[in-house]
């Protein structure tokens, strides 16, 4: 008998609870970090050679500017399908454009090679990156 009254009083207050606990929804706050900083659109590469026969990888991209882009920091990944594996490469870049011929040499028949591109705030906001791959064929 017990057991059947303890069983209905928490049957009824988790039917209070569930009825009456919840808030009504509330609206998401908007962000306001999306759009702080501007977002490398379009980036290119392009594959060469320097004038002293080392490869050569040229990025270009473009950006809509919005008065809070300091730099850009370029990040590059080798033979990573998951392109996780990013190594910085200094120093950050004032225009949209970089130079990579620091490419180290490989065995296999080709490698891929990734770019990521981070613009960077003045306040130290980072915007959406732009990615793209290269495939490097062997001489």
């Amino acid at each position: 008998m017990q057991k059947i009254a303890l069983f209905s009083c928490f049957l009824t207050l988790l039917i209070l609870i569930l009825l009456y606990g919840c808030d009504k929804p509330r609206d998401l706050i908007t962000p306001t970090h999306i759009d702080r900083v501007p977002e490398v659109k379009n980036l290119r590469a392009e594959v060469g050679k320097t004038a002293t026969g080392k490869r050569l990888v040229l990025l270009n991209w473009d950006y809509v500017d919005n008065g809070n882009l300091k730099e850009w920091e370029v990040y590059r990944a080798l033979r990573d399908t998951a392109g996780g594996n990013y190594s910085f490469l200094q120093p950050p870049v004032k225009v949209p454009s970089y130079a990579d011929s620091t490419i180290p040499s490989f065995t296999e028949d080709s490698i891929w090679v990734y770019y990521k591109v981070i613009p960077v705030g003045y306040d130290r906001f980072l915007g959406k990156p732009g990615m793209v791959r290269v495939t490097l064929y062997r001489n």
